[in-house]
């Protein structure tokens, strides 16, 4: 692999291959669309053999790293995974019909790149970013978009015979179909791309506000208030957001802690460790003040970085293939979905439990009352709660090694404050029992939690037609990925030790669970206030922390809004027609095999969508290595169908 990770894809021709030739477009360079090409690619031999194939990135960024990426945003921002679990290869562990060809994750390309092995990376300003990354560093984000440009690079050098990769800068606005039955992307520059089929891998895109946020910004423009809707950090115009100002914050998820860099150390703030190791932040006196809250009232927990005792499970023990099949036959002669709540929480909750405890039993004996086979003995034999929860408090006498779920999804339920400043000194407090056990290597037990989730993420899909509509969208959807993100998608731990330092410095202040933000009309402010103490605050700048949701409907998306106004694409639909209940998800609605689906539910011929965003779901960029990850099992079911579909290809 030695191609450069700079050089430039060309341009397509301006004519289609001759038949039998083909073209694919792939609507979107970014991760999920240079994903695709790669299973294009390792697929062709097989499903279009000795056929000339072109493969077209339309995109006005730069294809490999893309939008989100791109090489040119601040070193301060940073991913939110260790570089050991960042992959673009698929390797011997996942499931797909296609080939598999190993490669390096981040980690090792970057120690590869330092080393020379492989070419250094093409901009300049990235060349000191690669010697710092090891297996459990959070490498900047514009590092990430230099190893998808080089991974792109190394697809386009390796194509199979006859098959060629090309990139085409340009924003895609509308599609149409030629009269000979292949397709036609127009792009604002005013050109028109034929191709066979057309891909959209659009990642997250920009929506138009809607609801409750449009009033908020309507508002905003009527009283001359900032209002920073949902939104990349590194894509707005923070210079807006005067230092010295009190600024609402909604959301305490990943998008908070890039505001809150950009804000305070991308504004000149300096962190020095004092004598005794603890963190401390030097203003720079540009920065805002920030309020800031959710609905569960804590950001994320930190990425846990213990090193596991006990072996990583490789099958679930409790919620197994066979356990959900048993669901599933029940629910069949019953004529009724599966119940989530009933016959899967407890099974999902046993298995976190049993690996939580495996772990806490092997690498901390002396804190548990008895053995490691009794205890996994009687776990699985209890039935009830109550049964389990005095296993447990027999088991392990300390209430603070014990695993509560209930706790871990409502951290703040039932709590009340006599006073902001007391609800300060709580919160405080729990950040620092979060990050001294995040460096505790006796608190392993987390870890281990960690990697249950992200084992049981995987194997979740399969569950989805089992369920009603309404159990989709609040049992599998809300509860469990709400538990799942809080536990499993959080930053690193040096930023939750930046942002108690912040606190400390009366930089940031939280406002507590169930943040409400209001419009006061009278005073032409915002005003908000949380659910655990007494008080509010009005600020003149409210940001709102967080990525656009999904959404077909409101989209700023030129294509997508074109295909939605042509019927050509839908958004997804759960519903329960014998109930009544229905809810829009907002994801673009295709077929099993991605074919984007039109408003009365026909698939599109020669038109797919694949990511995150549309109703195939699954993971939104990266893939964990050895995993058997769902991204990649989507990109190959997707390429092949693409394959397949092609004007004299191999059904």
């Amino acid at each position: 692999m030695t191609a450069a990770s700079g050089s430039t894809l060309p341009q397509p021709p301006a004519r289609l291959p001759d038949r039998p030739g083909a073209r694919i477009a792939v609507v979107g360079a970014g991760p999920v669309g240079v994903g695709l090409v790669e299973r294009l690619l390792a697929n062709a031999p097989v499903l279009a053999p000795g056929r000339a194939l072109e493969i077209v990135l339309v995109d006005p960024f730069p294809p490999g790293a893309g939008r989100v990426w791109r090489t040119g945003q601040s070193p301060l921002m940073r991913m939110n995974s260790p570089a050991r679990d960042v992959t673009l290869f698929p390797d011997e562990s996942v499931e797909c019909a296609g080939p598999v060809r190993p490669g390096p994750a981040l980690d090792a390309w970057a120690a590869a790149t330092a080393a020379g092995e492989l070419p250094p990376v093409a901009d300049e300003r990235l060349r000191d970013d690669v010697p710092p990354v090891g297996p459990r560093s959070f490498a900047p984000r514009r590092l990430q978009g230099a190893y998808l440009t080089w991974f792109l690079h190394q697809l386009a050098g390796q194509a199979p015979p006859g098959v060629r990769v090309f990139a085409h800068a340009g924003r895609a606005t509308a599609l149409e179909r030629r009269a000979d039955g292949r397709q036609l992307i127009r792009t604002a520059d005013g050109a028109g791309l034929p191709a066979d089929a057309v891909v959209l891998a659009l990642g997250h895109v920009d929506a138009r506000p809607s609801g409750r946020d449009a009033e908020l910004a309507a508002f905003a423009a009527e009283n001359g208030l900032l209002h920073l809707p949902p939104g990349y950090a590194a894509d707005l115009d923070l210079s807006a957001v005067p230092g010295g100002a009190d600024v609402v914050v909604r959301g305490l998820g990943l998008a908070f802690f890039d505001f809150m860099a950009l804000l305070t150390e991308g504004r000149g703030g300096r962190y020095v460790r004092e004598p005794g190791g603890a963190l401390r932040y030097l203003p720079s006196g540009r920065e805002p003040r920030l309020y800031a809250g959710s609905r569960r009232g804590l950001p994320y927990r930190c990425k846990p970085r213990h090193t596991l005792l006990a072996p990583k499970p490789e099958q679930p023990r409790h919620f197994t293939d066979a356990a959900v099949d048993s669901a599933a036959a029940r629910a069949a002669a019953e004529r009724r979905p599966v119940d989530f709540r009933r016959e899967l929480w407890p099974l999902l909750a046993k298995e976190l439990r049993h690996a939580y405890y495996r772990e806490l039993f092997t690498a901390q004996p002396r804190r548990t009352a008895m053995s490691w086979a009794e205890f996994e003995s009687r776990h699985d034999a209890a039935d009830t709660p109550e049964a389990t929860a005095a296993l447990v408090a027999a088991a392990v006498p300390d209430s603070s090694d014990r695993l509560d779920l209930d706790e871990l999804r409502e951290p703040l339920r039932g709590l009340t404050a006599p006073t902001p400043e007391a609800l300060q000194k709580h919160l405080y407090a729990h950040l620092e029992r979060d990050l001294a056990r995040n460096g505790d290597p006796a608190c392993s037990a987390d870890t281990a939690l960690y990697s249950a989730l992200l084992m049981l993420f995987g194997r979740l899909p399969r569950v989805r037609p089992l369920l009603s509509a309404r159990s989709q969208t609040e049992d599998l959807d809300g509860a469990w990925f709400s538990l799942f993100n809080f536990v499993a998608s959080g930053p690193p731990a040096f930023r939750a030790e930046e942002l108690l330092a912040l606190c400390r410095s009366g930089v940031v202040t939280f406002l507590g669970s169930g943040t409400r933000v209001e419009a006061d009309r009278t005073r032409g402010v915002f005003r908000a206030r949380g659910a655990n103490a007494p008080g509010e605050v009005t600020a003149r700048v409210l940001i709102d922390a967080r990525l656009p949701a999904p959404t077909v409907e409101h989209t700023a998306d030129p294509l997508l809004g074109a295909l939605r106004d042509a019927g050509e694409a839908a958004e997804e639909v759960l519903a329960d027609p014998s109930g009544g209940y229905r809810h829009p998800t907002g994801r673009i609605a295709v077929d099993p095999e991605g074919r984007l689906l039109d408003t009365a539910g026909r698939p599109q011929p020669a038109r797919f969508a694949l990511g995150w965003n549309t109703s195939l779901r699954g993971a939104r960029a990266f893939a964990l290595p050895r995993t058997n990850a769902i991204t990649f099992r989507h990109g190959d079911l997707v390429a092949r169908a693409v394959l397949r579909g092609l004007p004299g290809g191999t059904d």
